[in-house]
C-alpha cells in the first residue's frame, strides 16, 4: 500500500453507500484507469465534495491506495455538467451503461489506457448534448464502441477520436450501414466470449 498522492480526471460511473455516511465511486479515470474510491462522509450536508459526487459528473480526483480501495483525499469539479446530467433522458443512461459496460467488461480495474479513456470522455461530452437527437445519439454510440474495440485491438481500425463528430464521414458511414455496424460489434463480443454479458 501506497501513501502517494494520485491525482487525475475522471468521470463517475456509478456510486455505492458505504455506511451511513461515505460512499464507494466507480471512476472511470485518465490516469488509474477504473478505479473505486472511498470518499468518507460525503453524505453531511456539510462535506466538502458532496457538490461533485453524483452520476456522470467529471471531476478531479486526489487519492492515495488503500487496502481495497483507493482513498479520496480531494475532489473537485472537472467539467460541470449537472445542468445537462439533470435533463438527461433515460435512453441516453442506457446507452452510456452499454458503452461502460463494454470498458467494464475488457478493461481490467487498474489498468489505464488513455486512448480509451478519452474516446469515452469525448463520447460523454456529446452524448450529454441534448440538442442532438435520441437517434443520433444511438449511432453516436454504436461509434464509440468501435472506437474502443479498435483500441483494444478487437478489430483491425486506423480510426482517431475525431470518428466521434457527428457531422464526420464515419458518423454518416454508420449512419448509413446501422445494421452491418451491429452485426461487426456483436460478432467481435462473441469472439470475445463477452456478447451474453452485454445488452446491446
Amino acid at each position: 500500500m501506497s501513501h502517494e498522492i494520485h491525482s487525475t480526471v475522471g468521470i463517475i460511473m456509478n456510486i455505492f453507500p458505504e455506511g451511513e455516511e461515505s460512499v464507494i465511486a466507480d471512476c472511470f479515470t485518465e490516469k488509474l484507469g477504473r478505479i473505486y474510491l472511498h470518499i468518507q462522509g460525503v453524505k453531511k450536508i456539510q462535506n466538502k465534495h458532496r457538490p461533485f459526487v453524483f452520476l456522470y459528473s467529471f471531476v478531479v480526483i486526489d487519492c492515495v491506495q488503500g487496502k481495497q480501495y483507493y482513498r479520496c483525499t480531494g475532489i473537485t469539479e472537472w467539467k460541470n455538467v449537472y445542468k445537462k446530467i439533470k435533463q438527461l433522458p433515460k435512453i441516453r443512461k442506457m446507452f452510456i451503461k452499454q458503452s461502460f459496460g463494454m470498458v467494464q467488461r475488457l478493461v481490467p480495474n487498474g489498468i489505464p489506457i488513455p486512448d480509451v479513456f478519452t474516446a469515452f470522455e469525448v463520447y460523454m461530452s456529446q452524448i450529454l448534448d441534448t440538442t442532438i437527437s435520441d437517434e443520433y445519439a444511438r449511432i453516436l454510440t454504436l461509434v464509440v464502441q468501435l472506437r474502443i474495440l479498435g483500441i483494444l485491438g478487437y478489430w483491425n481500425s486506423d480510426w482517431t477520436d475525431n470518428v466521434l463528430d457527428i457531422s464526420g464521414k464515419t458518423f454518416a458511414y454508420v449512419v448509413q450501414n446501422q445494421k452491418s455496424v451491429e452485426k461487426l460489434i456483436e460478432r467481435i463480443l462473441l469472439e470475445t466470449q463477452m456478447h451474453n454479458r452485454i445488452d446491446m
